[in-house]
């Protein structure tokens, strides 16, 4: 596969991106995506068992990227509008480090074994037009100046805060839709991998906590298995 070269570059008339190739266009977030924000919930919609899966500030990672054990579970109404699904693009607001280590940092939701989830108030959704992939955008938020540049808006005292107008407002370097495309299939098969592993690692965590209390209490006898420990 032959990517396209430039030979000509133009002013992006914004300081950090610098010069951008012929065809490209700067935007901004507000003119590619729709921002949804997550939902209010009180201690008691959350659950052990049952309802829904629930995203919350502790699934985004410091710097970025999904963290699968921070997920919980909510019990309370449904709206579907404040609903993620696998592949939605998801974005801290809010921060209790100073040091803004989750705010502004974004994840992409991955399989979770269930249709959907539920947000907290904490993460907004970014659901880009019908031209836009899903990959591209999450690419643009992940690996551009999006973070640095947008995190210094938050601001509180004990919790960081952030407009998502703030998100709205952050101008990138869009390029041809042919090339947008390429770039969506190209991650296509890593994310879909990176998905599978994940459930099979939660597979494997839930039975290795089901077993090993079996195993120290000596519920489960393994005396006589059959096992070769020499290699």
């Amino acid at each position: 596969m032959q990517f396209q070269t430039y030979q000509k570059y133009k002013p992006s008339g914004i300081d950090w991106l610098g010069e951008i190739p012929e065809g490209w266009e700067v935007k901004s977030v507000r003119d590619v995506a729709t921002l949804h924000r997550g939902k209010s919930y009180r201690s008691a919609d959350l659950t052990n068992e049952g309802g829904l899966p629930f995203l919350n500030l502790k699934c985004i990672e410091r710097g970025g990227g999904f963290r699968s054990d921070g997920l919980k579970r909510y019990g309370g109404d449904h709206d579907s509008k404040r609903t993620a699904k696998a592949g939605d693009i998801i974005i801290a607001v809010t921060d209790m480090t100073q040091e803004r280590r989750l705010v502004a940092h974004a994840a992409r939701v991955p399989q979770l074994g269930e249709p959907i989830a539920m947000m907290s108030m904490d993460l907004i959704k970014a659901e880009p037009r019908d031209d836009i992939p899903k990959e591209y955008l999450h690419g643009v938020f992940r690996f551009s100046g999006f973070s640095d540049e947008v995190k210094q808006y938050a601001n509180g005292a004990n919790v960081l805060h952030l407009n998502p107008q703030r998100i709205e407002e952050f101008k990138f370097a869009l390029p041809p839709k042919e090339m947008r495309a390429e770039y969506a299939h190209l991650c296509m098969d890593i994310y879909q991998l990176y998905d599978a592993l994940l459930l099979k690692n939660s597979n494997l965590r839930r039975t290795r906590d089901l077993l090993l209390p079996r195993l120290v209490s000596g519920q489960i006898d393994v005396a006589n298995l059959d096992a070769d420990t020499e290699r």
